[in-house]
């Protein structure tokens, strides 16, 4: 029994740093394609590059759960130190991008590609650092979210409970 458990979390875990990785080259190309067919410039640049700093976050933390269970280790300080960086770097990066887009702004539509860029890199940001929001096949559900008290992130549950020493 316990090792089937083990297998299916690892096989999750797994699934999800994949996952996480696929959508990240998946805007990757959706930013191309908008700046190469629809002119968008920088404000979509900047708020694609931050969804996919976010997104690049997520599947590497997922993939660092994994090889814990491989290797039956613990959380390490160096990657609970990093994960707590990343999280007020994230902060930043949000307030200086929320300063930025009307400031670069090169067309009605660059700006509205990156909000909507923008927003979804905020929501992907509570989701990884903050309370989670998406439930597994269901995924993101605001129905589901509204009904239930949100629950701490995974990553927010290893910079609070792990050491940094």
């Amino acid at each position: 029994m316990k090792n089937t458990l083990m297998k299916k979390i690892k096989k999750q875990l797994l699934y999800l740093a994949i996952a996480e990785f696929a959508a990240l080259l998946t805007f990757v190309y959706v930013w191309w394609v908008f700046s190469t067919f629809l002119n968008t410039r920088t404000v979509s640049l900047m708020t694609f590059s931050y969804l996919i700093f976010i997104l690049l976050q997520g599947s590497i933390y997922w993939l660092y759960r994994y090889i814990l269970i491989i290797k039956k280790r613990n959380f390490g300080a160096t990657a609970v130190g990093l994960f707590t960086f990343l999280s007020y770097l994230n902060i930043i990066v949000l307030v200086c991008a929320g300063i930025l887009i009307p400031v670069f702004k090169s067309s009605t539509l660059d700006l509205i590609i990156g909000i909507a860029a923008f927003l979804f890199g905020v929501i992907e940001y509570i989701n990884y650092y903050w309370y989670r929001l998406s439930y597994g096949k269901s995924g993101f559900n605001i129905k589901r979210l509204t009904d239930t008290k949100l629950k701490k992130s995974s990553i927010r549950k290893m910079i609070i409970v792990a050491p940094l020493s």
